[in-house]
């Protein structure tokens, strides 16, 4: 896992306030979970960690690529108080 910088903010999530804080955005239906790895998988959501289109999550620690293909940043959700995973192109 690699440390941010706020370059690798930008680029990972879209652009972010200075405050490392993003915006949920894109999601046509449902929610984003979190999740315990970076990889989509039913069995690796964080049950009652959702988060919905125009959430704030404090993005809080790494990022890296999942065995999917995907950019994975690490948050914070304080609507659930959880951290996890979450695909960064739902980041604003």
């Amino acid at each position: 896992m690699e440390k941010l910088n706020d370059q690798t903010l930008e680029n990972i999530a879209g652009g972010v306030t200075q405050s490392g804080w993003a915006t949920v955005a894109g999601l046509q239906t449902g929610y984003l979970a979190l999740r315990t790895r970076p990889v989509y998988d039913y069995n690796n959501e964080i049950r009652g960690s959702e988060s919905y289109n125009g959430d704030s999550l404090q993005i809080t620690g790494g990022y890296c690529t999942g065995t999917d293909g995907r950019s994975y940043v690490w948050v914070f959700n304080p609507r659930s108080g959880m951290s996890g995973w979450v695909n960064s192109s739902f980041l604003r």
